[in-house]
């Protein structure tokens, strides 16, 4: 799936295309009854590159940062699990656990 781009705002149905493909149907259930306040947008892996050795990692970042902006800020462990997450999907994208593990 085409992710929207870093810094683009996303759109609920847009939103709701990229939970049905990453089977996040809890997280968009969650959106759709309470959608957080402010507009969606994704900076990818905040603070670090999209990209390693010619491998993009932004949907990592991208899925990391949809878990936050749903109100995981506040909610200790769901932003654990989300951190969890991330971890795993850069291992996975990357084949090796050394980037994920220092991000």
């Amino acid at each position: 799936m085409n992710l929207p781009a870093n810094g683009e705002v996303v759109d609920l149905p847009t939103i709701k295309k990229v939970c049905e493909h990453y089977g996040l149907a809890a997280l968009w259930t969650k959106i759709e009854r309470d959608p957080p306040p402010l507009p969606f947008k994704s900076d990818g892996c905040t603070g670090w590159v999209n990209e390693w050795k010619a491998i993009s990692i932004y949907s990592a970042g991208f899925l990391h940062d949809l878990k936050y902006w749903t109100g995981y800020q506040s909610e200790d462990v769901e932003r654990l699990i989300a951190d969890a997450e991330l971890m795993i999907d850069v291992a996975q994208l990357l084949k090796s656990t050394a980037m994920a593990e220092t991000m």
